[in-house]
């Protein structure tokens, strides 16, 4: 509980949230976890609110993602009329970091969070726009990087550098396919001027006493299996000189 625990939330009920689901949140789930962060995922079915309140009794995650549809209010579920993130439970979210990866949530939605008590929230004012190829993985890698770089604040970065540095990210693809398809750079342009951040730009991580417990834990083992080879071979030993 504390710092080191995250929440993902990735709907998958079509192919627009399929694209979110299974292409771009699983970079978030890696790097992540790859920093020892103890990953909740609320994938397909497990993407609805009752999930999400007792992840957040059980487990008060500081970093939370949703990749789904969105609406200025709400971050849409997998049933029909459902909502994860909205207006109404915007309160669940105080005290967190929130990236919301949606069309137009950074209207009202995460303005309504940091009214709320969020430290800070990364949003969509517009539609989010992804150009995918069915015949190759790009131009989807151009957007992967750029929609999954938040994902920096895991290592500690402020927000406000965290956000200068998708906008860099952006920048850099925009650059990239305006020489090689100038619809893509406009896609990625569109979505870079729509993506905002609201609350405190100083927000970050800090890492709390479950990374040194982790740590502990890996010293421990290894001082156990050093004391139980070095017994093994003062056991041992009287053996190998009658051998000789």
């Amino acid at each position: 509980m504390g710092d080191n625990d995250t929440t993902i939330v990735r709907c998958d009920f079509d192919i627009a949230t399929h694209v979110l689901s299974t292409k771009m949140a699983p970079e978030v789930i890696e790097y992540a976890s790859r920093r020892l962060y103890r990953v909740v995922d609320l994938y397909k079915e497990k993407a609805n609110k009752t999930e999400l309140l007792g992840n957040f009794i059980y487990k008060v995650p500081l970093v939370v993602w949703g990749f789904s549809h969105g609406t200025e209010n709400e971050l849409i579920g997998p049933e029909i009329g459902s909502t994860v993130f909205d207006i109404g439970n915007a309160v669940w979210f105080n005290n967190k970091i929130v990236v919301i990866v949606a069309c137009l949530t950074g209207r009202k939605l995460a303005p309504a969070m940091i009214d709320n008590g969020a430290r800070v929230v990364f949003a969509y004012d517009d539609t989010l726009d992804i150009r995918v190829w069915s015949d190759t993985y790009e131009p989807l890698e151009g957007f992967k990087e750029c929609i999954t770089k938040p994902k920096l604040i895991y290592d500690g970065v402020k927000a406000k550098d965290v956000y200068e540095a998708t906008i860099a990210e952006y920048n850099k693809w925009i650059e990239y396919w305006d020489e090689k398809d100038p619809v893509t750079a406009d896609f990625l342009r569109h979505d870079r001027d729509c993506f905002k951040m609201y609350g405190s730009g100083e927000s970050k991580i800090t890492f709390s006493a479950y990374l040194l417990i982790g740590l502990t834990d890996i010293f421990a083992i290894t001082y156990v299996v050093m004391w139980t080879i070095l017994q093994v071979l003062r056991l041992t030993k009287p053996l190998w000189r009658k051998k000789r």
